[in-house]
């Protein structure tokens, strides 16, 4: 099984004050034990380090991220112009939601990768069609 990890989630493992800290726990206790393939994409990269280092620290993005560069379970998947193209029709498409141009971008490697479930507390996921895991 493989599986969308989405910033969200990123979050709630690194800030032990997110208030879903406990349960991301377990979930990756879940993935790590059933040996679940991670994929998550570039932008997600760049928002998940990003806001660690404002809402933790810099030492907390610098090991996140490192963590994840040396990773043997989670590919971090670059996104083409075309896969850009993709996410911003989306983006245009999707105007009654509060979706962000990063969301289109992993709905679009959702597809790609033909993944159904994605690791996320963001319920943007199940509003078009994904499934939470």
């Amino acid at each position: 099984m493989r599986l969308f990890v989405d910033t969200s989630a990123w979050l709630a493992l690194s800030d032990k004050g997110d208030q879903h800290h406990g349960d991301a726990q377990s979930r990756i206790s879940r993935i790590k034990k059933e040996r679940i393939e991670m994929i998550t994409s570039s932008y997600v990269f760049d928002e998940a380090v990003t806001i660690i280092r404002y809402r933790v620290s810099h030492a907390t993005a610098v090991t996140f991220g490192e963590t994840l560069m040396g990773s043997s379970i989670v590919t971090v998947a670059d996104i083409s112009d075309e896969d850009r193209f993709r996410a911003w029709a989306l983006f245009r498409k999707y105007g009654d939601k509060t979706l962000s141009f990063t969301d289109c971008t992993s709905f679009v490697l959702m597809k790609t990768f033909e993944l159904q479930k994605a690791f996320a507390f963001d319920d943007h996921f199940k509003q078009v069609g994904f499934q939470l895991f």
